[in-house]
């Protein structure tokens, strides 16, 4: 972090685990004049903010998965996802800029990146002349450091990355909306009977 930015590690709050209360740990934060502070063990409340946030991302992740129509084994790219847009997005806590914003002090944003996880996604495929040209999978993310998306076949699990890719987000808003449809008439039927 501090090559990156510039700026120095002043003071690290934890909770009180073995492995931040190490002795290795403890002498490399003493070397490099960083200030340490723990949290009571079995205490959440000291740490409200951190906890808030992993069940903000649980919620996300929850959201996306069931939005998609995925199983629970694709929980790590719904959770490697929820971070791009938490990271891209303005809030209000830090005065309408957005997180990368803050850290790197440039002003962000490339909203046209922005996709619905687990969207259906084309990609182009150049395997075979006579085969199919298109291939369909679903989004995962971006690869870091790489102009590329994420693209998975859920039935074999396999990540591909390409950038040439045709996303079909629609299909999902449409779905969504039936199903709310659908739950609407069973509250009908149910308060009838």
């Amino acid at each position: 972090m501090e090559k990156n930015t510039g700026r120095k590690i002043k003071v690290l709050c934890s909770d009180n685990s073995r492995e931040y209360t190490s002795d290795p740990f403890l002498q490399l934060c003493r070397d490099e004049g960083i200030e340490r502070y723990f949290t009571v063990r079995e205490t959440p409340q000291q740490s409200g903010v951190a906890k808030r946030m992993n069940m903000t991302l649980l919620e996300k992740v929850c959201c996306m998965l069931f939005n998609a129509g995925l199983s629970k084994s694709f929980w790590a790219k719904a959770l490697a996802y929820t971070f791009h847009p938490i990271n891209s997005l303005p809030s209000s806590a830090i005065r309408g800029k957005t997180l990368l914003e803050v850290w790197s002090r440039k002003v962000a944003q490339d909203y046209d990146s922005l996709r619905i996880f687990g969207c259906p996604a084309y990609y182009h495929v150049k395997k075979d002349k006579l085969g199919p040209r298109v291939r369909k999978s679903v989004l995962m993310g971006f690869q870091k450091y790489v102009k590329s998306y994420k693209i998975c076949n859920p039935k074999d699990k396999k990540i591909i990355l390409s950038r040439d890719v045709i996303f079909d987000e629609n299909s999902m808003v449409k779905s969504t909306d039936s199903q709310q449809a659908e739950s609407e008439k069973t509250n009908m039927i149910s308060q009838k009977v």
